[in-house]
């Protein structure tokens, strides 16, 4: 479903997944729509499976600030959950 400048996605975790989503929701008072565009927020960044549309034209874009779903990031964000 795309509304305005952001789009939701949905996938199904198993039993084990969604304990430790869960889990980690809790521990970092975080909600679990924000946790987990964290999450992917991560993964564009990291891009593991080097897939092309990962890749920034600019080396600091940030696909979800652009596309309105997370305020840009700043430090200060990791540091209270870092070693959690």
């Amino acid at each position: 479903m795309t509304t305005g400048e952001t789009e939701a996605f949905a996938t199904r975790l198993s039993a084990a997944e969604a304990a430790r989503v869960r889990d980690a929701v809790d521990i970092t008072g975080l909600s679990k729509s924000d946790f987990l565009a964290l999450a992917f927020r991560y993964y564009i960044k990291e891009n593991p499976h080097n897939i092309s549309a990962f890749r920034p034209k600019e080396p600091d874009q940030d696909y979800l600030v652009d596309a309105g779903i997370l305020p840009p990031e700043t430090t200060d964000e990791w540091t209270g959950i870092a070693d959690l």
